[in-house]
């Protein structure tokens, strides 16, 4: 799966529709419900998303909801393997200790960083991670210069882009039937060259600008307790809320991340909303749905307790469930042939139990 050297100068095609049904299917299934804040700009020009990284891999999965023909910069990690590769695409980014860990030469593989403005020049969009990895902590990790560097190439040859900043929220990174949303920001205002001034000046501010716009739009809270407070405060104004009309959960936590970074005394201290016991008559559509997807969801739970850190949990969840998917679903097809409709039965009741949870 990595790009050889004749990929060079051929820009990377658009998600195939089979892939982009895939995602979809394994984000609905594990997320309750996504919703993009904000409206995605509507351009003939190339697009670079520029994107909090906050749940591992699966960040992708959520971003395509907003830009669903988008590519990706990824780690190669990523593309070792059939499952990951049937679940992950992209330009694969190579790393120093990937070259020694996997024994990839430099001559078999682009450069990312190229292979990006190729695929930019065509028309394309591309979703880049800055933080170059995922951890879910009170504040982002420091900003790679990738970013950078791709929009000074191209606007050095004349290249016009939108780059768009976007910013993740999860009530729950390793909740299943939980709300993700994506929150997307204004297109940067990207600075123009002084006169006489080096390309690496300029493109460190282009750089700062970037960080800014993406910041604006992301996690960003000064410690631990902070993160932990404002989490509290937004979770639970949506709840309240979602019994009436709709609130965003992105909106209300950056509302809040702002409130205290103008006065860090003036956040209430609230508890961790808790779920209502779900009625007496959803338990057995529930049943239902547990029991007929158990293989998969056995599966998915042993997957996740290998995870090392919550922000992987839900990536793991996916592959093993996914894993299990592919025997269990065979399986349920052959007893469909035999007992088709107590099967069908199962299967609506079982469905109507998903939706439920």
């Amino acid at each position: 799966m990595l790009l050889s050297p004749s990929l060079k100068t051929q820009p990377s095609a658009p998600l195939p529709r089979w892939r982009r049904v895939l995602v979809a299917m394994l984000r609905g299934f594990y997320f309750r419900r996504l919703r993009v804040i904000g409206e995605v700009p509507s351009s003939q020009r190339p697009r670079l998303v520029l994107c909090s990284h906050r749940n591992g891999a699966i960040d992708g999965y959520i971003v395509l909801a907003a830009f669903p023909l988008a590519q990706f910069l990824l780690s190669v990690q990523l593309l070792r393997h059939f499952l990951l590769r049937l679940m992950f695409t992209g330009i694969p980014v190579i790393r120093e200790k990937d070259r020694k860990r996997y024994g990839i030469r430099r001559s078999t593989s682009a450069s990312p960083i190229e292979a990006a403005c190729v695929h930019l020049r065509a028309g394309g969009t591309l979703v880049t991670f800055p933080e170059g990895s995922s951890e879910w902590g009170p504040h982002p990790l420091p900003y790679q210069a990738g970013g950078a560097r791709i929009v000074r190439l191209l606007l050095e040859e004349g290249v016009n882009l939108d780059v768009i900043p976007a910013g993740l929220f999860y009530t729950r990174p390793d909740g299943f039937r939980s709300t993700v949303e994506i929150l997307i920001g204004p297109s940067v205002h990207l600075p123009a060259p002084e006169p006489e001034e080096h390309p690496r000046a300029w493109e460190r501010r282009i750089h700062a600008a970037l960080a800014e716009a993406l910041d604006a739009v992301s996690v960003n809270c000064p410690d631990q307790r902070t993160f932990e407070q404002v989490e509290r405060l937004a979770l639970t104004e949506t709840v309240v809320s979602d019994k009436g009309k709709h609130s965003s959960y992105a909106q209300r936590f950056l509302f809040w991340q702002e409130r205290v970074r103008h006065n860090p005394e003036s956040l209430p201290d609230v508890a961790s909303p808790t779920q209502a016991p779900h009625a007496f008559w959803r338990w057995p559509f529930l049943a239902a749905f547990y029991l007929l997807s158990s293989p998969v969801l056995l599966a998915a739970l042993y997957a996740g307790r290998k995870a090392d850190g919550r922000n992987t949990v839900t990536f793991f969840r996916m592959a093993g469930g996914l894993a299990a998917a592919l025997l269990w679903l065979p399986v349920l097809l052959i007893l469909t042939a035999f007992f088709p409709l107590p099967v069908a039965i199962a299967v609506i009741i079982a469905s109507i139990g998903w939706f439920l949870c």
